[in-house]
């Protein structure tokens, strides 16, 4: 086992993740009625794979293969839950359902921040995650601004 196995391995839950809530977000953007909200759900989607892409970086610097794809759990969760039906109801579900979604990656990520098994640097740029865009401020407020 390698020396940064551990780190690979907490990297490669925190891309599945967040690969799980861009999906999410890119099918809830298709079915969206409002362009504002499928236009807000597919830049959500991007900064989720954006943060996944520099995550894919550290796994292959530390030696390893990222993960290129979200869990099965997620896409059955997806399937049963969520953002259909919020789409078909009001805005107050659709923001129910985004800050959700966002709180448990970013509760992924803090876990991971707090993990002492993990070396400094890998700690350091799951730190940085957590100033990313999509966890360090949600702007679920432009689902209400019709300029956003």
């Amino acid at each position: 086992m390698s020396a940064n196995a551990h780190d690979i391995k907490v990297l490669n839950g925190l891309i599945e993740a967040l690969i799980d809530c861009a999906d999410g977000y890119a099918e809830a953007a298709r079915d969206a009625i409002e362009p504002r909200h499928s236009q807000w759900l597919d830049r959500r989607a991007s900064q989720h794979l954006q943060l996944a892409e520099t995550l894919k970086a550290a796994v292959r610097d530390r030696g390893g293969s990222p993960e290129d794809n979200g869990s099965i759990l997620a896409k059955a969760q997806r399937a049963f839950s969520g953002f259909k039906q919020a789409l078909l109801g009001n805005q107050d579900n659709i923001y129910t359902l985004t800050h959700s979604a966002e709180a448990q990656v970013r509760e992924r990520f803090e876990k991971a921040v707090a993990d002492t098994a993990l070396s400094a640097t890998t700690r350091d740029i799951v730190r940085r995650g957590l100033e990313h865009p999509p966890l360090s401020d949600s702007q679920l407020g432009d689902l209400g601004d019709p300029q956003a």
